[in-house]
């Protein structure tokens, strides 16, 4: 008797043991720690829909499409005004030499004591720059294109006008120095290169100096 039930005892263990397996297997198994799987979980790249997955930054320019800001030439190829027509180390001397450029009395001094050559400049295209400090100090140069049925008279002129000038070259360049009688030393020049040409007078001005704005002009000026 006591054996039967010793075996009825073991039945309801047994049952009850597999009954509790059988029930675990049908749980889910849970991710880690709540969080869902790593195949649920959105990435960086999935943002929502019609918005950037990152913040929008501004695109590098570009050299092909930017092309370098070049100066605005002026009347037949001239540069726009004085300050394109030196360089910066030029204009540091000019203006430490002169102080002031383009004054409101400029028109009173001419690039050139030559009448005819002044009536050349007055209908052409032209960049005047006049460098003065107060008193009998001044230095003026004046580039201009000179048309096509004038150059030859122009020859002819810087021919009659400049002892020694020889103006039958591609490049023509005459200078000329001479003093007044009260005691103003004066000093012209003028370059003829293709069809541009420029004036240049000084006043009581270190000559070399005058030299030195003249060549830098020339290297800024079309031809």
């Amino acid at each position: 008797m006591r054996s039967h039930r010793l075996a009825a005892r073991v039945s309801v263990i047994g049952a009850l043991a597999l009954a509790t397996v059988g029930l675990a297997a049908c749980q889910p198994t849970p991710g880690p720690t709540g969080s869902p799987a790593a195949s649920e979980q959105p990435t960086s790249s999935a943002a929502p829909s019609g918005q950037p997955s990152t913040a929008p930054t501004s695109p590098a320019p570009s050299t092909s499409a930017t092309p370098t800001p070049t100066a605005t030439a002026g009347a037949g190829g001239l540069p726009a005004d004085c300050g394109q027509a030196y360089s910066a180390q030029t204009q540091d001397w000019l203006y430490d030499a002169f102080g002031q450029l383009n004054p409101a009395e400029a028109s009173q001094v001419p690039s050139s004591k030559v009448v005819d050559l002044l009536d050349v400049i007055q209908g052409a295209p032209n960049l005047n720059c006049y460098w003065t400090p107060p008193g009998e100090t001044a230095l003026v140069s004046n580039a201009a294109i000179v048309p096509a049925q004038h150059k030859q008279f122009v020859r002819d002129v810087l021919t009659q006008n400049f002892p020694g000038c020889d103006a039958t070259g591609d490049t023509v360049d005459c200078e000329r120095q001479g003093e007044q009688q009260q005691g103003v030393i004066e000093f012209e020049r003028v370059v003829l290169r293709g069809d541009m040409m420029l004036t240049t007078y000084a006043m009581n001005a270190d000559e070399a100096l005058v030299d030195e704005a003249v060549a830098d002009m020339l290297a800024h000026l079309p031809g």
